[in-house]
Order: structure tokens, then C-alpha cells, then sequence
């Protein structure tokens, strides 16, 4: 089956986590959307244009986009989101960095508020390149299992969950979920 992104191809693993604890959709955000969000109420963020057509080898966004700002700093008022959406986009920051960004998302999000993240892990990556998956020069870390709990509760997350997606033969992403204690 062929996927437009990797939200589409895991949109069935991290929908479920974008409402209310009431069932209602909550208010979110997608970082780094390209235009492709993962449900249709979230807010799409991504860079700048001009940032943007250099990090996408100048291949245009799939539909217009919400917000264009820095997605690792601040980008809304404390306590505004019910989750926040970040797939394939972490692992492009050094790990040294991960506690303070995922602390910046932390403040954004109500209490209950979750963090939903996508990433390749190392190993499974690094065979998917040797297979002959196209590799990406931004990333400056891939997690090893277990990596992305660790940062999550340094910055004050409950792990929810973290484990391999598991969806396809070859697939390489770990699946994280942290909820904001409040």
C-alpha cells in the first residue's frame, strides 16, 4: 500500500489519542504537518516558506498550513492544547536538546493534554537505508527504544506508551504517547 506520509501510514495508531477524555475532538496541533494533518481538526504548523522549500528539496506543501513558526520553541499560550502531534520531526534535534523542546510542548498542553510522537529508531532506520530508503541529513538523533520515555519524563510526561509501530514489513518508527500530569 502506497502512503502520501507517515501520518497517513499511522494515522489509525495515533487518531484515537487526539480527543477529550469527554470523546470530543480536542483542540491540537501538528507540527511539521506538511499540509497533511493527522486528523482534520488539528491546527497545522510548519516552517517558514523560504525554510520550508530548502528542508523539502523545494517540493511544494500538500495544502495550506495553519501557523509557520519554529515548531521546537514557543508557539501558542501555556495550557491551550489538548495534545500535540509530532511525527518524524524530533529526531531532526540533537537528544541533548529533546528534555528542554519536549518541556517547551509540556507547558502548551492542558493537564491530560497528551503528546503523541513518531520517530525512526536507529537500527530499524539504519537497515531501512540499507535496503534502500532514502536517508535524511536532518536527523542529528534517532532514539533506541526507550529514549523517548526517558526525555518525556525529564520533561514532566507520564508515558503512556512507547513501542514500535509495527505496521509493515521494514517499518522502522517508534510510537510514543505522554500525557501531561497537569
Amino acid at each position: 500500500m502506497s502512503y502520501s506520509s507517515e501520518t497517513a501510514r499511522y494515522r489509525h495508531l495515533t487518531r484515537q489519542h487526539c480527543f477529550r477524555e469527554d470523546g470530543q475532538p480536542g483542540c491540537g496541533i501538528d507540527l511539521a504537518s506538511q499540509g497533511d494533518a493527522v486528523v482534520p481538526w488539528a491546527w497545522q504548523l510548519d516552517l517558514p516558506e523560504a525554510e520550508f522549500m530548502i528542508y523539502n528539496d523545494n517540493h511544494p506543501i500538500r495544502s495550506p498550513v495553519n501557523l509557520r513558526s519554529d515548531a521546537f520553541g514557543r508557539f501558542v499560550e501555556p495550557n491551550s492544547l489538548d495534545f500535540i502531534y509530532c511525527s518524524h520531526l524530533l529526531e531532526d534535534r540533537p537528544y541533548e536538546e529533546w528534555g528542554t523542546i519536549m518541556g517547551n510542548w509540556r507547558s502548551a498542553l492542558k493537564p491530560n493534554g497528551k503528546l503523541i510522537v513518531l520517530c525512526p529508531e536507529r537500527n530499524l532506520w539504519a537497515e531501512a537505508i540499507k535496503r534502500g530508503q532514502c536517508p535524511n541529513c536532518a536527523h542529528r538523533y534517532e532514539p533506541l527504544l526507550g529514549d523517548l520515555t526517558k526525555a518525556g519524563e525529564a520533561a514532566g510526561f507520564l508515558t503512556v506508551l512507547e513501542r514500535m509501530t509495527n505496521v509493515f514489513d521494514g517499518d522502522y518508527s517508534v510510537l510514543y504517547i505522554g500525557l501531561n500530569p497537569g
